[in-house]
């Protein structure tokens, strides 16, 4: 199967989830929007869409934002498999018709989720674990839920943290693909970041880091193979 992956910065890949679907024998196209690269006007002989973080709003009004929503409305009319990650949930949730915004808290690094009672019964969420997760995080802005979105996971400050629209269209506000590597990258490039943070804030996520990442690993790779086996159920060959 052939997946294609909006990619926002050279710092932001797949990483986890990408080398979970090539394990499987699966190919990545990917398309790099910081290089400017050209965004398909449909997903004619793909599979999936994945579409990672990035350091701009759903809501900024500027050509590959407008034409990502597109793209992304144009799967929800068809029931596409999507997997949006931060940037990519808030954009799968505005395509949705729902509000981007400010969130209540900034959250970076280590916080701890929990399942809501939709995840008991979803296809990639009733593996997580009942006492909840710690999952990582790197962002300013939040969601609405969609209308008739399922949310599937939460946390008391910024409640809307993952949601599934349609058999197989989910939006992850957080990081389940991270490494070590990357996280010091984006500590190392992230200057407001480093500056909300302070040095314990940072020194405290390199301290968690080793004690959740296993876990969380474990999570993504599971979401990958079950989403792998919703997106073989359909066939999403023609153009959408």
């Amino acid at each position: 199967m052939r997946f294609l992956v909006l990619q926002h910065l050279e710092i932001e890949p797949p990483a986890l989830i990408g080398d979970c679907l090539c394990k499987e024998g699966h190919t990545l196209e990917t398309i790099h929007i910081h290089r400017r690269d050209t965004i398909p006007d449909n997903l004619t002989g793909y599979t999936g869409l994945i579409v990672m973080g990035g350091p701009a709003s759903a809501n900024d009004t500027v050509p590959f934002i407008e034409k990502e929503i597109n793209l992304l409305r144009s799967a929800i009319a068809q029931d596409f498999p999507v997997l949006g990650i931060c940037l990519g949930a808030q954009l799968l949730a505005k395509a949705a018709g729902a509000e981007i915004l400010p969130s209540p808290e900034r959250e970076l690094g280590w916080y701890r989720l929990l399942s809501t009672p939709d995840s008991k019964t979803d296809a990639l969420f009733s593996s997580f674990p009942a006492e909840g997760l710690d999952v990582f995080q790197w962002h300013g802005e939040t969601f609405l839920l969609p209308k008739e979105a399922k949310l599937l996971a939460s946390c008391p400050k910024v409640p809307n943290q993952a949601f599934r629209l349609g058999s197989c269209q989910y939006g992850l506000q957080f990081h389940v693909e991270v490494n070590v590597p990357i996280i010091h990258k984006w500590i190392d490039a992230g200057e407001s970041e480093r500056a909300h943070l302070g040095e314990s804030g940072i020194r405290n996520i390199l301290l968690e880091t080793p004690r959740h990442l296993s876990a969380m690993q474990s999570f993504c790779s599971m979401a990958c193979r079950n989403w792998l086996a919703l997106s073989k159920k359909g066939s999403f060959t023609k153009a959408c």
